[in-house]
């Protein structure tokens, strides 16, 4: 009996025992849930935070808060000018922002659905804002909508803001052709360094007051001038004139153009368009004294060019067409070598058909020696006088590296030009590195040219076709790149390419 009571009680205990272990565990466990559901709880508030902050780092705040450069840059990519001045509703901040931008292009052709009056509400706004900002450049192209009192009052209006670079584009119908005066104050700004006038052939005339004393850029594009020796009377107060471009001018001149100034390195005259009178109607020339000029480029009318004090010159282009259609004289030819070799000391010359012709035709060839000579580009025909004139200047050019040839049809058809003269392929080719030939089609006698190019040049190492007809340039590029590869060389390291011109 006792035995029973003894064993009754162990399993109670037993019992007791499990069932307290159990309760601890189910403790311990209740425990470490609450534990992790509070590490849980602690993360979800810190993502909850992270996300708060991040939200409001990505914000419009975080972007207004960035210096005016930064924002500038950021209006400048937009596309137009307007949509950067609509940004001026975003905020407080943002109110003088569109309008305070350095770099500004207005036009009024692509804003024409605005109206004259919105329009010129528009220019008031950008240019008349009160955040004194300095203007980098400006470029306000108003056509003919608007008078000069207006547009000078524009002008003002950038003056005043210090602008450095200015494109001007206007014409008036309401004023006499003498009547349009530059404003004093745009002679006399000293932030301006560039200066791009567009008066649309209306006519123009300079103030008396001195000014222009920083100007490094000037470009006069369509002015019409009865104003006589208007190009030296400019030219005598921009002292510090590194660059001029003369455009399409209706200037009237009894003497040639005269172009001096100390400092100029670049000259570019293109005269496009049959817009030049001297006294007799008739271009009178340009005369060009410049100790420190660079590069030369003249494209228009056929007339006198002289040249003194040119020493520094490294490049030039000279491409004169006959308006006239005038006949080539001796005395042209003879003008054209003088000219040479006033200029015989540049690295770059660029000569084209009509200067070769009259070359050819020269009585008495001065014997210009183009020492520096490393870049000629020439346009030509294949006939028997025009290549000596080439070969004269090619004989006169020991240390020429690259040639680019433009070799045009010759519309008599005289007699081509014997490529089979060994001595004289020797003299073309004998230091020769690059030919190029330009605006390639692919004739006979084009590549015939080439050949002997390959077969005597011992120091070429590229020659290159670039086509302008991409029909025929597939037809034809392929097959004359395998028939030329197979072609007997003097250099064995002669690459050959063959290219099409971008359209």
């Amino acid at each position: 009996m006792k035995y029973f009571l003894r064993r009754s009680k162990a399993i109670k205990d037993g019992v007791r025992t499990r069932s307290m272990a159990s309760m601890e565990q189910q403790d311990q466990g209740s425990g470490s849930k609450r534990k992790r559901s509070h590490k849980h709880d602690q993360l979800r508030m810190q993502k909850s935070k992270r996300s708060r902050a991040s939200n409001h780092e990505n914000g419009v705040d975080y972007i207004s808060n960035m210096p005016d450069p930064i924002l500038h840059l950021i209006l400048q990519r937009l596309p137009t000018i307007e949509e950067a001045v609509r940004t001026t509703i975003l905020a407080t901040r943002w109110r003088y922002l569109g309008t305070s931008i350095p770099s500004v292009d207005i036009d009024f052709r692509a804003r024409e659905k605005f109206g004259k009056t919105k329009f010129r509400q528009f220019v008031n706004s950008v240019l008349t804002n009160k955040t004194g900002i300095s203007l980098d450049s400006l470029r306000l192209d108003c056509g003919g909508n608007f008078d000069m009192t207006t547009v000078r009052r524009w002008i003002k209006a950038a003056v005043k803001r210090k602008v450095k670079r200015l494109d001007l584009m206007f014409f008036s119908c309401e004023v006499k052709c003498d009547s349009i005066p530059l404003p004093d104050c745009l002679l006399t700004c000293e932030s301006l360094k560039e200066l791009r006038l567009f008066p649309y052939r209306c006519a123009m005339h300079l103030p008396e007051s001195t000014g222009f004393r920083a100007l490094r850029v000037l470009e006069l594009h369509l002015i019409y001038s009865y104003d006589l020796n208007l190009v030296e009377k400019i030219l005598e107060k921009c002292p510090v004139l590194e660059e001029l471009r003369l455009i399409d001018n209706a200037i009237v001149q009894v003497d040639p153009i005269c172009i001096s100034s100390p400092k100029l390195k670049t000259l570019i005259i293109l005269y496009r368009e049959n817009i030049i009178y001297g006294h007799n109607g008739t271009w009178c020339g340009v005369k060009v004294c410049c100790p420190e000029l660079v590069s030369f480029e003249f494209v228009g009318h056929r007339g006198h060019l002289i040249f003194e004090n040119v020493d520094r010159l490294k490049k030039a282009v000279i491409l004169p067409n006959d308006v006239m259609q005038q006949e080539i004289s001796f005395e042209l030819g003879d003008t054209g070598c003088k000219m040479l070799d006033k200029i015989s000391h540049v690295e770059s010359l660029k000569l084209n058909l009509y200067f070769i012709q009259c070359i050819d035709v020269a009585g008495d060839r001065v014997h210009a020696y183009f020492k520096n000579l490393k870049t000629l580009e020439i346009t030509t025909t294949i006939d028997h006088f025009t290549m000596n004139a080439l070969i004269w200047i090619l004989g006169s050019s020991p240390n020429l590296e690259s040639l680019h040839l433009i070799i045009q049809e010759e519309q008599l058809r005289t007699e081509y030009w014997a490529t089979n003269e060994v001595e004289t392929w020797k003299i073309l080719t004998s230091h020769l590195k690059t030919v190029k030939f330009l605006g390639f089609d692919g004739e006979k006698q084009k590549c015939d040219i080439a050949c002997c190019l390959l077969e005597h040049g011992k120091a070429l190492e590229e020659m290159v076709f670039i086509w302008c007809n991409t029909v025929t340039y597939h037809e034809k590029a392929m097959k004359l790149m395998n028939e030329l590869s197979e072609f007997n060389k003097a250099s064995s390291s002669m690459k050959l390419i063959s290219v099409l011109k971008d359209q």
